[in-house]
């Protein structure tokens, strides 16, 4: 799955999942304990930030060639330097 593909689909799951939680409230009977802490749920929910689509594309990470040790044992990774 690519960047886009995530978007589109936490783009159409969070208003489906605020719907089921709205109704699953809406239909059930709970304490007034749990009721505080499901409304406050409910609530982040719909003031959730909205979804940003990055601007760049993401950077590959360094792929590395080999692993070499230094002088104390610990192991050095060596980066491909064709990689900007």
């Amino acid at each position: 799955m690519d960047d886009s593909e995530i978007t589109a689909l936490a783009k159409g799951m969070a208003p489906f999942v605020r719907e089921c939680v709205a109704e699953a409230f809406g239909k059930a009977v709970v304490p007034p304990e749990l009721a505080a802490q499901v409304a406050t749920a409910i609530r982040l929910l719909h003031e959730s930030p909205p979804i940003e689509q990055r601007s760049e594309a993401p950077q590959a990470s360094p792929r590395v060639t080999r692993i070499e040790r230094d002088e104390a044992g610990n192991f050095i990774p060596i980066y491909d330097e064709t990689q900007s």
